[in-house]
């Protein structure tokens, strides 16, 4: 029974993630799909992938699993994933379908060790997730430059004027 609501966490942030892209290309100006979806290929926007699909994977991951299994541990996965793909998206510029990924291992990471107790207890861990999403909320309406917000395909372009 847990290995299906796994799967089917999996799969639900996978399919969740898809529609997340296919609302950008077909409504990039809404301001609720700018806020959801990844508006240029920074490693921060990228994230987003990671970040709202698995609030849906989640949701499926917990109705199946057995009481006892740590929210926490879903809270923490909302933090660590999305760093992991700031991360490699920005230190090493792994961009694409990297999220599937991430949320693959994320998930595994969930089965194997986060779905016990975790560290600091579930206050802390929805505290932080929360924080996060709304961080990504302002970060949609303000875009810091430089760093992980910084999209590489405008530093391609910069790379091309002479100075």
């Amino acid at each position: 029974m847990r290995a299906k609501s796994y799967i089917g966490g999996f799969l639900a942030s996978v399919v969740l993630g898809l529609i997340l892209l296919w609302l950008h290309r077909r409504f990039s100006v809404n301001p609720l799909v700018m806020v959801l979806s990844p508006m240029n290929g920074s490693a921060w926007e990228m994230s987003k992938l990671v970040f709202w699909p698995y609030l849906g994977g989640a949701l499926v991951i917990w109705r199946g699993t057995p009481m006892g299994s740590s929210r926490g541990g879903h809270c923490m996965l909302l933090l660590l994933m999305p760093l992991a793909m700031v991360l490699l998206g920005w230190l090493c510029g792994i961009g694409g379908y990297l999220w599937i990924a991430v949320l693959a291992a994320g998930i595994a990471l969930y089965a194997m060790v986060l779905r016990k107790k975790v560290w600091g207890g579930e206050l802390l861990w929805y505290t932080l997730a929360i924080l996060l999403g709304i961080a990504y909320i302002l970060f949609s309406v303000l875009p810091p430059f430089g760093g992980p917000f910084t999209d590489p395909a405008d530093v391609a372009v910069m790379a091309t004027i002479p100075y």
